[in-house]
């Protein structure tokens, strides 16, 4: 038995492999975007292209987008992983690669480590995905892909003068959002007691038994019984979202559902 174990797994390392291959040879050939899944028209395909080419030159990397029917089970980060390092490695200041497979809705962006280093497993790979996912959920794909090369843009862009990695969370500042909220409630406030303040039927009254007509509320009894009550408790699934992580000491990225 653990001979046909080995065996079996023996294979699928195989045929992932020769899959991987296929796959990064054809990127590679391909040139940025390879879309075999045919999502996008001639005229999208070639914009895009040449928005990465021009990214590409300024800054040093290498970026790429990848779209199969289905990856027939092979995982997604893998594929990604390997499709990075055959098609899509080698600039100066790293490379990165998209991954779409439209049977499983899978997908993934892979990093090397000095485009790692430039977008984050963390922030980084959010960011494009907050920018990304939406579209593609819409079936939007030609600009889901030009959001994932824009947010790429961003943040090598942001590396390359700052010197560290893009955060989108560092232009908030908390100060600002409780002003804003105060000055909100305040201008509320004073909106309100205006519009009370102009209607001349509305006065406040000093006790609540004066908002009631006289002689129209009679409580000659009051009871209450409490007889009993059953509660069911179901536990809330919890779901990982879909998302995927092939990360290792050669690879960044991340990926999830669409």
């Amino acid at each position: 038995m653990k001979k046909i174990s080995s065996m079996l797994a023996i294979c699928f390392a195989l045929c992932l492999a020769l899959a991987v291959s296929a796959f990064g040879a054809q990127a590679e050939a391909a040139g940025a975007v390879y879309d075999n899944a045919k999502l996008l028209s001639q005229g999208e395909k070639e914009k895009l292209t040449q928005k990465i080419q021009q990214i590409e030159q300024k800054y040093g990397v290498r970026i790429g987008v990848v779209t199969q029917p289905t990856l027939q089970g092979r995982p997604v980060g893998q594929v990604a992983n390997a499709l990075l390092d055959q098609g899509y490695k080698g600039a100066q200041n790293g490379g990165i690669v998209l991954l779409l497979s439209m049977k499983e809705r899978d997908w993934y962006v892979a990093t090397d480590n000095a485009m790692r280093a430039r977008i984050t497993d963390k922030e980084g790979v959010k960011y494009i995905e907050s920018e990304m996912v939406p579209k593609l959920k819409d079936g939007k794909y030609g600009d889901a892909f030009e959001k994932y090369v824009d947010a790429v843009e961003t943040m090598v862009a942001h590396y390359a003068k700052e010197g560290k990695p893009y955060d989108p969370s560092s232009g908030f500042h908390p100060f600002a959002a409780i002003a804003a909220l105060l000055v909100g409630l305040l201008g509320g406030y004073g909106v309100k007691e205006t519009l009370i303040g102009s209607m001349s039927n509305v006065t406040p009254a000093a006790r609540a038994s004066e908002y009631l007509k006289g002689d129209s509320f009679d409580l000659t009894e009051s009871d209450d019984r409490f007889l009993f009550m059953n509660v069911t408790r179901t536990p809330k699934s919890k779901s990982r979202g879909g998302s995927h992580d092939a990360t290792d000491s050669d690879h960044g990225g991340g990926g999830g559902k669409f």
